[in-house]
């Protein structure tokens, strides 16, 4: 098996909903797509939820099949979350999640670690602990949960203003406690780039990763550039893969108009794409 270029596919949002976006995606090399939905609803309208029969529709129409879903996220959404009650509500949805992605073809599923910090809130050292422990609890049971339904959990590092989720070594040691095949990580090497050097941050997980997002930034914003955008050295990153035989999927998590698209493919980025693509399969 070798590493393959895949790309979000934005289910219920505008700015996505020509076929034409996908279709530039699938020119730029990608073979498989991670449905992402519009959580408010079909263009940002409540009274429309976006349908299942709206992601396939929508993965149809893009000619790659689906691969995995990203999870529905938000502070509601914690699985790291303190009170018992709200932990629990989160592991029941991501367990939904699982049965959707088995439904879109794709027996994946990426599930952020926990929600965002209050403006204001400091968290100690305690309520860290005290999180990382329901994190622990809420994975190993998407674990038994994955095992009986044949379904992966991916659980994503995060930027530094979630409450944990961030830290990469740390993330990896849970998983490595853990030890099951239906839990790894998704690791996104932009998150990754905010806090540290991504590279050796790969290096230490590719035993764990199971799925991967990339996308550049300039280590200050979560800027969902295209890569060769940003500060990320990927050749490097290219080779850190290679070494530790990666051989999933590298998602495009990036939202570029389709006239954008459209200009990168004039500007040779397909071309840069591949070379990242060879070099992190060792070619």
């Amino acid at each position: 098996m070798t590493a393959s270029l895949g790309t979000v596919a934005p289910v219920g949002f505008a700015d996505f909903a020509n076929p034409a976006w996908l279709g530039c995606m699938r020119e730029l090399g990608c073979s498989s797509v991670q449905v992402y939905r519009n959580r408010i609803g079909r263009g940002g309208d409540p009274a429309k939820p976006v349908t299942t029969r709206d992601m396939l529709d929508y993965v149809a129409a893009g000619d790659m099949p689906c691969d995995s879903l990203h999870g529905l996220y938000g502070n509601d959404l914690d699985p790291s979350n303190p009170d018992e009650s709200a932990r629990r509500t989160a592991v029941d949805v991501f367990k939904s999640e699982g049965d959707l992605a088995l439904e879109l073809g794709g027996p994946l599923v990426v599930v952020h670690c926990a929600g965002i910090v209050p403006e204001n809130h400091v968290v100690t050292e305690k309520e860290k602990r005290l999180r990382w422990d329901q994190l622990r609890k809420s994975a190993a049971e998407l674990a038994d949960y994955g095992e009986k339904q044949q379904v992966r959990y991916a659980l994503e590092n995060l930027p530094p203003y979630h409450f944990v989720g961030s830290d990469v070594s740390a993330l990896h040691t849970l998983l490595e406690e853990l030890h099951s095949p239906y839990l790894g990580m998704c690791f996104d090497v932009a998150h990754a780039n905010l806090l540290c050097d991504p590279v050796p941050a790969a290096a230490g997980a590719t035993d764990r990763m199971i799925y991967v997002h990339i996308c550049d930034n300039h280590g200050q914003a979560d800027e969902h550039l295209m890569p060769f955008h940003g500060n990320i050295n990927w050749p490097a990153f290219a080779d850190a893969l290679h070494k530790g035989n990666y051989n999933g999927v590298l998602m495009l998590e990036v939202f570029p108009t389709l006239e954008e698209l459209r200009r990168l493919l004039q500007e040779g980025l397909k071309e840069k794409l591949t070379a990242f693509l060879r070099q992190a399969n060792g070619k």
